[in-house]
């Protein structure tokens, strides 16, 4: 009867882990067709703050758009700046959904900008080279 047991769970755990295997997701990677980019300055003594509304929109939109690729916001205190870089499977995932207001009010407030941002530069960005996966 051990042996019957024995071959039962040893024929249950071998078809879970074939099922788990037959179920596993295929990942696919898109390369991104667009990038957006832009370099920010604060004012005096506003760097924690440029690094926290140049921070939210991206994060949100990560949580909302398919389309988006992959983020980062850095900050180089030395230059006062933060650059924010965002890629897009195409340039109308941006634009369309910064033409709703979700994605209007997810950009920022107008006034809070202007009090904190000194300068700001926008680069509208085909991707040329690229490597988003670790190298094998």
């Amino acid at each position: 009867m051990n042996k019957f047991l024995v071959l039962a769970v040893i024929t249950v755990l071998v078809s879970c882990t074939t099922k788990k295997e037959e179920n596993k997701m295929e990942t696919t990677f898109q390369e991104p067709q667009y990038t957006f980019m832009s370099i920010s300055t604060a004012k005096e003594g506003k760097l924690d703050d440029l690094i926290r509304i140049a921070s939210k929109p991206s994060e949100l939109m990560d949580e909302k758009i398919e389309g988006l690729i992959a983020r980062q916001v850095s900050v180089d205190r030395e230059r006062n700046s933060v650059v924010v870089w965002v890629a897009f499977d195409s340039k109308e995932t941006l634009y369309n959904y910064l033409k709703t207001d979700e994605g209007k009010n997810d950009h920022g407030d107008q006034e809070e900008m202007d009090a904190i941002i000194d300068t700001f530069v926008m680069y509208d960005l085909e991707p040329k080279s690229q490597r988003f996966a670790p190298k094998q």
